[in-house]
């Protein structure tokens, strides 16, 4: 398989020896062209099946009795792809990008007092969002990245509308005075809106064709399963309400898919930001309900020739005692009565 964007190229292969035989094929072909390979910028990423074992030795791939380097992961057109599947290196990298787009702005837009809040809201979506969230609509998200992003865009919020920590303001009442959703129904609508364009293909395409495809062998090792891109989908038109019978029928017609994903990301950003004050609400009864648990009742031991009060089973040995020597060595017998 050959993925070429402008003077990008990605080679794939289910084999060490298919691989060799596609680079030696495309180093030959550039050569006849004039075109020359640099070898620096070309990588090889290996990704082993899953379970598979650790001490599988990397694959030996060269151009012209040059080995190519092996590394974890590398970015093509601008997402890191990684040796274990997972999106962990791509969400420190759109973290990390977007920190500095944010950045390279905030003494021209976003500290600038000469500008209104609603500006800097606008400038912020249009740049430092887009940044963020590139290549989402591919992303197998769990809840950690889901908390990252959404942790990095309440702290650019606060920044743009000068909010502090004293202020003691939720992330809910901070949402509704930027009259922005969250990251996470964001990422949702983003990622129903690209599946409905994938639908929408031919079935040549190869989008297509990867997400309706399984595997022809092998089996789901027992136990937790890795979450896959088809139950994030799944997940998403639950959360969005949207019906999983029909959705394949809506999402051929364009206007009435994007106006079904954009009101069921508003219904999901609503339900969100709902369970979000429901959880603080219920944190605060149960801080002001809470009652100081009772001391439990101190242990005594009453003397039953007297009116004293012995605090332990010793003592109180100890005063009998003193009571059988004063009256000539006349036993008593012990109680136990607790008060």
């Amino acid at each position: 398989m050959e993925l070429q964007y402008a003077d990008d190229n990605a080679l794939v292969a289910l084999s060490e020896e298919d691989l060799q035989g596609i680079l030696s094929a495309f180093a030959k072909a550039s050569k006849q062209l004039g075109l020359a390979i640099n070898i620096k910028k070309t990588q090889i990423l290996h990704q082993p099946p899953p379970n598979s074992s650790t001490s599988v030795l990397p694959p030996n791939i060269s151009i012209d009795n040059i080995r190519l380097e092996n590394v974890d992961y590398f970015p093509y057109l601008g997402s890191l792809l990684s040796s274990k599947a997972v999106i962990d290196d791509e969400i420190h990298h759109r973290l990390s990008c977007a920190s500095g787009a944010f950045s390279r702005l905030r003494k021209r837009v976003f500290e600038n007092r000469d500008l209104q809040a609603k500006t800097k809201i606008l400038v912020y979506k249009a740049v430092v969002l887009p940044t963020l969230l590139y290549g989402s609509e591919a992303w197998t998200t769990y809840s950690r990245h889901l908390k990252a992003l959404e942790a990095y865009h309440q702290r650019s919020l606060r920044k743009i509308l000068r909010i502090s920590s004293e202020d003691r303001r939720t992330n809910t009442s901070v949402l509704e005075e930027a009259d922005i959703p969250t990251i996470t129904a964001t990422i949702a609508q983003n990622q129903l809106r690209w599946t409905g364009h994938v639908i929408r293909m031919p079935d040549s395409r190869l989008p297509k064709q990867v997400l309706y495809s399984q595997l022809v062998k092998g089996k789901r090792a027992p136990g937790g399963q890795k979450k896959r891109y088809k139950d994030n989908i799944k997940t998403n038109l639950k959360k969005c309400h949207i019906d999983l019978k029909a959705w394949e029928d809506m999402a051929t017609d364009r206007a009435t898919w994007r106006n079904l994903v954009r009101e069921g990301a508003a219904l999901y950003n609503h339900d969100l930001c709902h369970a979000a004050q429901d959880k603080r609400r219920l944190r605060k009864e149960r801080a002001t309900t809470k009652q100081v648990q009772p001391k439990p009742p101190i242990t005594t031991f009453p003397c039953p020739h007297c009116t004293r009060i012995i605090g332990s089973r010793i003592g109180l040995y100890a005063h009998l005692k003193t009571h059988k020597d004063q009256e000539g060595g006349q036993s008593y017998s012990t109680t136990s009565d607790r008060r």
